[in-house]
């Protein structure tokens, strides 16, 4: 009798988890995020809730969770119901912290359903108009002439901005002088009052500085130059070939959600990436848009994990 009941009931889940990702999604979604409302995840985040719901009929509703680099959204992702109607936006920080972090809540990894990427970010290697570098290579030959001398700012310690730091470091064999600040708007503040000799900071946050004379660009760490730099040089033409530092961000599940509603997920994101108008806003943020098939985006951020780990590593960096 019970050996009757059992094949039942998982006869009747078989059933209905195909008739509910049939009908995924019939209320509303909720995208989460790590970061401050109002900054660019949040703007990211709004942006493709805003597109998505073209393509899914339903209401996207953006709810920023701050904290811990993002890993408050994470672990609150990882424990929802693995129904797509939570989804979280993840940044490189989410490949960081295994880094930097001994114990998360969750498996970055194995906790997660990828669904697609959104856009990736390069920096910007920037100085105050006035100082005394005017290019890439001058900055790299004096930093080497020069070990543990020159300053550069960042967004904080363990950022992308941190870590990119310590990537290129490494790969031009220079020591800089870290100084983290809380924020982009921190940095700057340092850069252009000369506090710090440079700064590594995204496109969102520098370009109007830079466009307005304010700031001087020596290079991008991008794949190609950006288009309204054109006369801003790659790190990787200019001092270092094959070196390049991107940030991105993208969309990610709870684990086991059905693949129907993975797929359903992943058309509505790369509808709202191909957007004209969603494309434009993006690059007018610093971005490179590009959706990705859900196994692109577990390769690209087993990538980044194992990446970050490696720079920490070198770095010296130890998990806390």
């Amino acid at each position: 009798m019970r050996r009757h009941l059992a094949a039942l009931l998982m006869g009747l889940v078989a059933l209905a988890t195909p008739a509910a990702a049939n009908d995924f999604p019939n209320r509303p979604i909720r995208i989460l995020h790590g970061f401050a409302a109002g900054g660019n995840a949040d703007i990211v985040a709004r942006i493709m809730a805003e597109e998505m719901r073209k393509t899914l009929g339903q209401t996207l509703v953006v709810e920023a969770r701050p904290g811990a680099g993002g890993n408050i959204a994470s672990q609150a992702t990882a424990r929802s119901e693995a129904d797509g109607y939570t989804i979280v936006l993840l940044t490189t920080a989410h490949a960081i912290s295994p880094a930097l972090i001994k114990t998360l809540n969750f498996d970055p990894m194995s906790d997660f359903q990828f669904l697609s990427m959104v856009t990736d970010f390069p920096f910007f290697i920037v100085v105050n108009e006035a100082s005394r570098f005017k290019t890439i290579q001058e900055l790299v030959s004096e930093a080497r002439a020069k070990p543990g001398v020159l300053t550069a700012g960042t967004a904080g310690v363990g950022t992308g901005h941190h870590m990119g730091l310590e990537l290129m470091s490494s790969a031009l064999d220079v020591k800089f002088v870290h100084v983290p600040y809380r924020g982009d708007a921190g940095s700057i503040t340092g850069v252009l009052g000369n506090t710090v000799d440079f700064i590594i900071a995204p496109g969102a946050a520098v370009l109007s500085s830079i466009e307005g004379g304010k700031l001087r660009a020596l290079a991008v760490t991008g794949p190609q130059r950006w288009p309204a730099t054109p006369t801003v040089p790659t790190l990787s033409e200019s001092v270092s070939p094959g070196l390049e530092m991107m940030a991105w961000i993208g969309f990610a599940a709870p684990n086991n959600v059905p693949r129907p509603v993975v797929d359903r997920l992943n058309t509505a994101i790369r509808q709202a990436v191909e957007s004209p108008e969603v494309r434009a806003r993006l690059a007018s943020l610093g971005g490179y848009p590009s959706a990705s098939t859900p196994e692109e985006m577990t390769r690209k951020v087993a990538a980044q994990i194992a990446l970050w780990k490696d720079v920490a590593a070198k770095a010296g960096m130890q998990a806390q």
